[in-house]
């Protein structure tokens, strides 16, 4: 079966390695997608937000494989292989990296703030209740939010701003 035309594929990148596959991509002219949202890290008593990618080991390139050498992805540094089915790249479904794109903010990170609704369950991203699960309770028009947490057999209030959430479906 022959690919038409140009459509998005997925590269597995070598560990922890995303930024230098994608900057190494660019370098040799493919057009590439690395999704990210800010997370929050603990170490060493430091807490930071840091930009991590959405599908860790993984990024997006858009090809035409009638027109590109697409081989030559695999030994590209930071690459580990091209995602393939039988003999040929896999690609991802028509509309779902256009989405994602359609969700980076003004800080190159993704935001759900169209996808959340008072009332739903959604993750805390960052900060210091970082994983944290709770339910929605206010949503403002300047992307703040009240999210209702259960902490130490209570209910308790937390203000954020609308990007530190992921909602859950």
């Amino acid at each position: 079966m022959q690919e038409v035309g140009t459509r998005w594929y997925v590269a597995q990148t070598k560990p922890a390695a995303e930024g230098r596959a994608l900057l190494n991509l660019q370098r040799q002219g493919y057009l590439a997608f690395l999704p990210q949202v800010r997370k929050t890290v603990r170490h060493a008593r430091k807490v930071e937000a840091r930009l991590a990618p959405l599908f860790p080991g993984y990024l997006f390139i858009r090809l035409d494989l009638g027109c590109e050498p697409w081989s030559a992805i695999n030994s590209t540094y930071g690459v580990a292989r091209l995602i393939m089915q039988n003999e040929r790249p896999q690609p991802v479904p028509a509309g779902l990296v256009e989405s994602l794109q359609n969700r980076v903010g003004e800080e190159e990170t993704l935001s759900w703030k169209s996808l959340l609704k008072i009332g739903q369950s959604v993750r805390i991203a960052e900060g210091p209740f970082a994983d944290f699960v709770g339910v929605l309770e206010h949503l403002d028009d300047v992307g703040r939010v009240r999210v209702l947490l259960e902490l130490l057999g209570r209910s308790v209030t937390v203000a954020l701003r609308s990007e530190a959430l992921i909602p859950l479906v």
